[in-house]
């Protein structure tokens, strides 16, 4: 898939948060089989901080692998 594709599959997920660009290669990084359970996890973490753009660094940041 595509950045593109795979930024507007991320961003179909939520109505309220969306993903930066710079957040694609945290995002690939996810296997396809737990991506969406990981996107919305993410989201409701982003939600938690009254945040409504997850970009690169609030993904790097909010990590629960590191």
């Amino acid at each position: 898939m595509s950045e593109e594709g795979t930024l507007a599959e991320a961003n179909e997920i939520d109505d309220e948060v969306k993903f930066a660009a710079d957040a694609v290669p945290y995002i690939e990084k996810v296997p396809g089989f737990v991506r969406n359970v990981a996107l919305k996890a993410m989201i409701a973490k982003a939600k938690e901080k009254g945040v409504t753009l997850i970009d690169g660094a609030f993904m790097d940041e909010n990590n629960p692998m590191k």
